[in-house]
């Protein structure tokens, strides 16, 4: 892929997420300016480094959309919902096609098509479609109209010119660049373009009939005449952000030759063509002018020329190089007579790709350049390897602790082994400051995840008739990237859930009591090695009589469990499978799938979830998540000879209970821990691995807790704490849901983490 094209897709996202904030914010607070020009800002920067590219449809509906906030910038128009819409139909539209382009290099066949449709819509406030592009097509004068400033050229050069020209058939693209006076501060380079213009065969600089008595350096007066051999679209496409300061006209040698002689070109029935390129030139100017107020004085000037050239060449000389807009337009209708201008259709201006071997270049667009902190941007891949090769380094890392053991036991050598740990202890400090700081670089704010919502409740709000106002807090709080991109369809699925079931329409809310926009929270904060985010909502809450009597006719509790089930546990129940209380399915929910999802994906995180509702006054979920998925820290144990490996984070403590102390609840044995009951859970048995506790010795108990649940699991010897570089279980392995991955140990022997959930539930079932 093109270097400069990869730079602007990673930089595409960005613009079009800050494009989609801004106008969510400006439909709530409508007045604000400031906020205003910054939409328009980013719509600007993105539309000025799409043209870079040979993506016309692209650019022409960025375009569309920056007239249209232009539009309102100005105090012209006021946004509404529905502008609103078709703006943000547009920018998903575009990021639709950026991911198509990621793949395949260049738009979708539908583009155009697609882009028609929209760009319609957004110029129906503007006063339709098509005036703008038939403002800039008017310009394009018709090939055998000669322009009065076809004079600015050496009369000499024009004669040779029209004499070779004759004796071949081709034509010669003529030019007029006039650049606005004030396009330096647009950074607009006028001499560059011009100096980019390919198959040039003479250029003339055009100075205004007088100057003015206190010339101002930083305004341009001169313009240019450019005659070329290059095609209308290679012209187009390099003045395409200027287009309105240009004038192009194709010549043959005669009518070249009849302009320098004097010869009118009058219409005649032998030459039809030239009658229907002066009706053409006038029915576009037509159009044109009825944009009114909205035409530039550039734009009306090269209007006028055009004009006067189409008049010249229908017999008719008129001056309409002074006339105002009203003059002109009485001038046009007048020189058209009868002709109905909806049926002279002005000729398109043909989109061309940059040719292969010519190299992209980039067009200072934006002169809004901001000074900040300096971000060195970094493929994500490169990120990935180098926290790879951390866990590597861990991993060779927690090998010298057995080369200690091996020099002491082994050879004898109390000596070196100290000196082995004391390298290792260097090395461990030295891996854990590498380790933190790859996360530092690894880590995002949880906003990355966050900012898809307010556009979703929106959309879903309008959708379903319910007035719903989101609130964001802790959007600052930093997680790895990792966590950040699972976190999306889980929070996915509870927002659409708050907005489904838990909000009400506003006839209900004011029927309550409530205000009638209800309120939808989402909340993060960093808890320790942790991140905790809430979605909360003051809706009709969970009823959990309706809750438990759905689950019984579904079959998912016993009639027992519908009698005895306390509160807390019947809300639990919306994350069984196939759990709904949707009377029908929609594409919004009703198949039973979505919170089980959201439990079932949280939990392959190494997370938890847990739901608090009161009925009348809203629901709340807390999902808690580790920092990193990355680098694991466990606590390594062993049963029947074999090691295995637990996450600290859920391990609270490690005891060696007296054999005497253990005692026996039901079928399971129990421990008593500071008044508290503990089960315990024999690992060896519930993995089913030969070993028997030995009647005498200590019982080693590693205490873990898991939500509100809290267990011993009996093993045979405790090991220490490691850092290791979980992989997911894959192979004949794979089905295994009692491990949650495996790691590569110091020794170069593999490390089975246990997934402490799923070996809890196996116990139960055990037992």
């Amino acid at each position: 892929m093109n270097a400069l094209l990869a730079q602007f897709l990673a930089e595409a996202a960005d613009l079009l997420a800050q494009v989609d904030e801004g106008l969510l914010q400006l439909e709530r607070e409508p007045g604000d300016p400031a906020l205003v020009n910054e939409v328009f800002r980013v719509a600007h920067t993105f539309k000025g480094s799409s043209g870079l590219f040979a993506f016309p449809e692209l650019t022409r509906l960025t375009h569309a959309a920056e007239d249209l906030l232009d539009a309102v910038r100005g105090g012209g128009l006021s946004l509404d919902s529905g502008m609103t819409d078709d703006l943000l139909a547009s920018f998903d539209l575009i990021r639709g096609w950026l991911a198509h382009v990621t793949t395949h290099e260049r738009l979708p066949s539908s583009a155009a098509g697609d882009a028609a449709r929209l760009i319609t819509k957004l110029r129906a406030p503007l006063g339709g479609e098509k005036a703008q592009d038939e403002a800039a097509a008017v310009v394009h004068v018709a090939r055998r109209v000669v322009p009065a400033w076809l004079d600015h050229f050496d009369q000499r050069w024009l004669t040779e010119a029209s004499t070779w020209l004759r004796t071949t058939s081709s034509r010669m693209r003529f030019l007029r660049y006039t650049p606005d006076q004030g396009c330096f501060f647009r950074a607009e380079d006028p001499l560059h373009l011009v100096s980019e213009i390919p198959a040039v065969d003479r250029v003339d600089v055009v100075t205004p009939d007088s100057w003015p008595p206190e010339f101002d350096a930083y305004a341009c007066l001169i313009g240019f005449v450019v005659a070329t051999r290059a095609g209308v679209g290679e012209i187009d496409y390099l003045f395409r952000y200027v287009g309105d300061q240009i004038e192009v006209v194709e010549l043959d040698g005669e009518a070249i030759r009849r302009h320098l002689t004097g010869e009118p070109p009058t219409a005649t029935p032998h030459d039809p063509e030239l009658v229907a390129d002066a009706q053409a030139v006038l029915a576009g100017a037509l159009r044109c002018l009825t944009l009114g107020d909205t035409i530039s004085g550039t734009r009306l000037s090269a209007t006028a020329h055009a004009v006067g050239a189409a008049a010249r060449a229908l017999g008719e000389p008129v001056d309409a190089a002074e006339a105002d807009p009203p003059e002109l337009r009485e001038i046009v209708t007048r020189l058209l007579g009868d002709a109905a201008p909806t049926e002279a259709e002005v000729p398109p201006r043909p989109a061309i790709e940059m040719p292969a071997d010519k190299p992209d270049r980039a067009h200072a667009d934006d002169p809004g350049g901001q000074v900040g902190t300096k971000i060195l941007k970094v493929d994500q891949e490169k990120v990935d390897h180098l926290m790879e090769l951390v866990g590597e380094l861990n991993v060779a890392k927690n090998g010298l602790p057995f080369l200690a053991d091996a020099a002491e036991e082994e050879f004898g050598s109390r000596v070196l082994s100290r000196r082995i740990r004391d390298q290792h202890a260097g090395l461990h400090r030295i891996a854990e400051d590498l380790q933190a700081a790859v996360m530092d670089v690894r880590m995002l704010p949880l906003s990355v995840a966050f900012n898809r919502f307010p556009r979703l409740v929106r959309d879903l709000g309008r959708r379903l008739g319910k007035s719903v106002e989101l609130t964001v807090h802790g959007e600052d709080t930093m997680a790895d990237k990792d966590v950040i991109e699972a976190l999306g369809d889980p929070l996915v699925h509870l927002v659409r859930n708050s907005l489904d079931h838990g909000v009400e329409t506003p006839a209900e809310r004011l029927a309550s009591g409530k205000p009638p926009t209800a309120r939808i929270t989402l909340a993060a904060v960093a808890d320790g090695d942790a991140v905790t985010v809430e979605i909360g909502d003051d809706g009709r809450g969970v009823d959990p009589d309706r809750v438990k009597r759905k689950a019984y006719q579904k079959g998912l509790i016993s009639e027992d469990e519908l009698e005895t089930l306390g509160e807390a546990d019947a809300v639990d129940l919306v994350f069984r499978p196939g759990f709904s209380t949707a009377e029908q399915v929609s594409d919004l929910s009703g198949r039973g799938v979505g919170m089980d999802a959201v439990r079932a994906g949280v939990a392959k995180l190494g997370g938890t979830v847990t739901m608090k509702s009161e009925p009348g006054r809203g629901t709340s979920t807390t999902l808690r998540l580790p920092l990193s998925m990355a680098v694991t820290q466990v606590m390594v144990v062993s049963v029947a000879g074999q090691r295995f490996g637990v996450p600290v984070d859920l391990v609270q403590e490690n005891i060696r209970v007296p054999a005497a102390e253990m005692s026996r609840m039901l079928h399971s044995e129990v421990v008593v821990l500071r008044g508290e009951v503990v089960p315990v859970i024999d690992l060896a048995r519930v993995l089913e691995m030969p070993w028997t506790p030995d009647p005498d010795s200590d019982r080693a108990i590693l205490v873990v807790s898991l939500g509100d649940r809290r267990a011993g699991l009996l093993v045979e010897r405790f090991h220490r704490e490691v850092d290791v570089l979980l992989k997911p279980m894959e192979g004949l392995l794979a089905y295994a849901g009692e491990f949650a991955g495996t790691a590569l140990l110091g020794d170069g022997l593999v490390l089975l983490v246990l997934n402490v959930k799923e070996v809890l539930g196996l116990a139960d079932r055990v037992s």
